[in-house]
């Protein structure tokens, strides 16, 4: 194992400067270095924009929970559900100060119960 590993790094003592070399020779080594942090910032953004609530770890566990967080009792109309949820994202919005796990958790229990009770309206 280690004459594969002493080939293997001598190979790479070889080769490198000469792909070096001829990446600097067609200037592709410049906008490689140039374009490395829209690349970067391309794929974060990529990744970032394929989470959901579900998979931020923000899982709602059951109809009670989202009752709960949305404090209200199980026989809340829909009007009661969309003030409680107004209400509390008014006072938890990230924008005006709140926080933003708080407020993914309210939109996370809002949709909950909307998809699981069925509301009237929706």
């Amino acid at each position: 194992m280690q004459s594969n590993e002493i080939t293997m790094t001598i190979l790479l003592l070889i080769f490198f400067p000469i792909i070096l070399a001829l990446l600097i020779k067609f200037k592709i080594l410049g906008y490689i270095i140039y374009l490395l942090p829209y690349i970067l910032r391309a794929f974060s953004r990529a990744k970032s924009s394929n989470t959901s609530y579900s998979r931020q770890n923000i899982d709602i566990s059951g109809i009670e929970e989202a009752y709960e967080i949305l404090g209200l009792t199980m026989d809340a109309t829909d009007d009661e559900i969309d003030h409680a949820y107004k209400e509390l994202i008014r006072k938890n919005h990230p924008d005006l100060g709140g926080s933003e796990y708080i407020a993914k958790k309210i939109n996370a229990a809002r949709e909950y119960i909307i998809k699981n009770q069925g509301t009237k309206g929706r």
